[in-house]
């Protein structure tokens, strides 16, 4: 996109070199022209990439299941969802419908908050949503920006599908034996790397207190956007849960082989590439989502961490294997579901993170082991 282009050109040229993670923030969410704020996004079979709830509505309701459990943990009373980067609504659309019909108590007591930066998706879900009496007095969008959520504190929980890795990342390089960050320039013809001090303390601190290997040419990224993030969910969370399901693992797990290369790629029409510099605005841009990270950040605003689990584990917890027994007729939706927990599909690859607080020692059925469940449970 030649504009957005154009506008990381004259921001390098007025301050010069800038770091990944800056680059990273216009080429996805500057206004208008970056790529989460544009209509560039695409999900599905002709899209980009593929996200969950795009596979099956079996995973929204999952998550209905978790949520309601969670309702009764925290007495009944009145429970906000706050959704981040709702995509095209299908989440939402499938977690209130099947609220609606199996939970009627839960029902009565839930608001929905979608907090949606781009003007296109935002529109689509309001499209999709637009005469459905399910919503009515129950859903309303709102914002999130370097200040903040746009909204009260509230009880309940704080949910993201495939949100964390979508936020710009700081790319690290060990050189020398030392801890040395990637910044961006242009050369008047194209962008390329150059590599400095970091720019951000915290970024050394990280890979002290991660304990990460420092091999001689290894290359990371470390989302500070992920911790402001936290900090900011904290503040607004009276009581309650964050729900964080994404693709990536713990730091031991992430960096536990003898290759050096980071997690960073992009996608394009279902390609991974990573020609990061080209087709700036119109590709996803994306990290594996370090959760070893996200609990020791959690730890330190008051989130502590209730359970860390993979879909696969997350999903036959809360009840899939039934549900697929029940359709087992069904071939072809027998053989999507399957997608969402198999080893080869999104079972392995994606985790759930599940954090709480002001909740005294809660119990959830997604993260118990899943030898103690029943059959039929």
């Amino acid at each position: 996109m030649t504009i957005l282009r154009d506008l990381i050109i004259e921001r390098i040229k007025n301050k010069g070199n800038i770091p990944f993670a800056e680059f990273m923030q216009m080429a996805l969410y500057c206004p208008e022209y970056g790529y989460y704020n544009s209509n560039a996004v695409s999900i599905g079979k002709s899209g980009d990439f593929y996200t969950s709830p795009a596979v099956h509505r079996m995973f929204g309701e999952l998550v209905a299941v978790q949520l309601e459990e969670m309702w009764r943990i925290l007495g009944c009373a009145p429970f906000t969802v706050v959704e981040m980067g709702a995509n095209a609504g299908w989440l939402c659309f499938d977690i209130m419908h099947y609220i609606k019909n199996e939970y009627p108590g839960f029902y009565k007591n839930i608001q929905y908050f979608i907090v949606e930066s781009n003007p296109y998706l935002r529109e689509k879900q309001q499209e999709l949503f637009c005469g459905d009496p399910v919503f009515d007095e129950k859903l309303s969008w709102h914002s999130y920006g370097e200040d903040g959520f746009s909204f009260d504190a509230v009880q309940g929980c704080f949910l993201s599908n495939e949100f964390i890795d979508a936020l710009p990342v700081h790319r690290l390089l060990v050189k020398e034996g030392e801890v040395k960050e990637i910044y961006v320039g242009y050369n008047g013809d194209d962008f390329y790397e150059i590599v400095g001090d970091v720019c951000n303390h915290a970024l050394k601190d990280y890979c002290i207190n991660a304990e990460v290997p420092l091999r001689e040419g290894r290359a990371l990224e470390i989302n500070l956007a992920a911790r402001d993030y936290l900090n900011h969910v904290a503040q607004k969370l009276n009581c309650g849960f964050v729900l964080t399901i994404d693709y990536g693992d713990t730091a031991q797990r992430l960096y536990r082989d003898n290759t050096t290369g980071g997690t960073l790629r992009c996608y394009y029409r279902h390609n991974v590439n990573q020609d990061y510099y080209e087709r700036v605005g119109e590709q996803d841009i994306t990290a594996s989502v370090d959760f070893s990270f996200l609990m020791d950040v959690g730890k330190g605003v008051g989130l502590d961490a209730t359970g860390l689990v993979k879909q696969s584990h997350y999903l036959i917890a809360l009840g899939i294997l039934e549900k697929l027994n029940n359709m087992r007729n069904d071939l072809e939706t027998v053989l999507k579901v399957k997608n969402l927990f198999l080893p080869e599909g999104m079972g392995e690859v994606f985790k759930a993170l599940i954090q709480h607080r002001n909740v005294k020692n809660p119990c959830l059925s997604s993260l118990k082991p899943l030898s103690a469940l029943k059959p039929g449970t």
